[in-house]
C-alpha cells in the first residue's frame, strides 16, 4: 500500500503512480539533491569565481532551494507531518525520534565547523567542512567521535525500530547502495588511474552512495 506521505504524492486526489513513474520522480530527485550540493560545495571552494557577483549568488541560493525543497519532501516520508488528529505507530514515532536526533547531531557538528572558522578568521579553505585540508586537532577529534556516536545510536535504534516493512526497504536499499558502490567504486579509480576522471574523493563517494540508499529506500518504503 502506498504511503500517503511518500515523496512521490505530487497530486492528493490522482491515482496511485505506477512503478516506473515513482522511480522516475525519485531518480529525478535524487539526481537534483546531488547537483546541487555539489555545486554549493564548489561554489565554497571557488569554483565559479570567474562569474559575476549575482550569477554565483543566485546560483549558490539556487541550489540551497533544491536542496531545501527535496530535504523536506524527503523527510516527508517519515509522516513528521502528519495531523495531530491522525494516529501514527509507535514504530513510526520512533523513527521520527531517530530522525530528530540525527538532524541534531548533524546541526552540532556544522556549529563546530562554524564555530571554529570564526577563531580562525573567517579562513573557510582551512575549516569548511567539504575539504581535505587539516583540521585543528580539537576539531577533527571531536566532530569524528560526534559523527561515530551518532551514527551508531542512529543506526541501532532506526533498525530496533523499524517495522517488516521498514527492514524490507533498509534491506533493499544497503543491498543497491552497495552494489552500486561495487561497481561505482573501482571503476571510478581505473578510470582516474587512466586520467579520464578527477581523483575519487572519498567523501564525495561516500554522499553519492547514501543517496542511492535514500533514493531505493525512499522507493521500497513507499510500496
Amino acid at each position: 500500500m502506498t504511503n500517503p506521505t511518500d515523496i512521490n504524492t505530487m497530486d492528493e486526489g490522482a491515482s496511485q503512480p505506477s512503478p516506473i513513474s515513482r522511480m522516475i520522480k525519485i531518480g529525478l530527485c535524487a539526481v537534483l539533491y546531488l547537483g546541487g550540493l555539489f555545486t554549493m560545495i564548489g561554489a565554497q571552494q571557488g569554483a565559479f569565481e570567474h562569474l559575476e557577483g549575482w550569477q554565483e549568488a543566485s546560483l549558490g541560493l539556487g541550489s540551497a532551494l533544491v536542496i531545501l525543497v527535496i530535504t523536506l519532501l524527503w523527510v516527508k516520508t517519515f509522516n513528521i507531518s502528519a495531523k495531530s488528529d491522525e494516529p501514527i505507530a509507535p514504530s513510526t514515532k520512533k523513527s521520527q525520534r531517530v530522525l530528530i536526533m540525527s538532524m541534531a547531531f548533524g546541526g552540532i557538528m556544522a556549529l563546530l565547523f562554524y564555530v571554529s572558522t570564526i577563531s580562525s578568521g573567517f579562513d573557510m579553505s582551512e575549516t569548511h567542512m567539504f575539504s581535505n585540508s587539516p583540521l585543528p586537532p580539537i576539531l577533527g577529534i571531536g566532530s569524528a567521535a560526534l559523527y561515530v556516536v551518532g551514527m551508531i545510536y542512529a543506526c541501532y535504534h532506526w533498525q530496533k525500530s523499524a517495522d517488516e516493512h521498514e527492514r524490507a526497504a533498509i534491506t533493499a536499499g544497503l543491498l543497491g547502495s552497495f552494489y552500486f558502490y561495487s561497481i561505482a567504486g573501482p571503476a571510478w579509480w581505473m578510470l582516474q588511474r587512466a586520467g579520464a576522471v578527477p581523483v575519487q574523493d572519498p567523501m564525495v563517494m561516500y554522499i553519492i552512495v547514501l543517496t542511492v540508499f535514500s533514493a531505493i529506500w525512499t522507493y521500497k518504503r513507499g510500496e
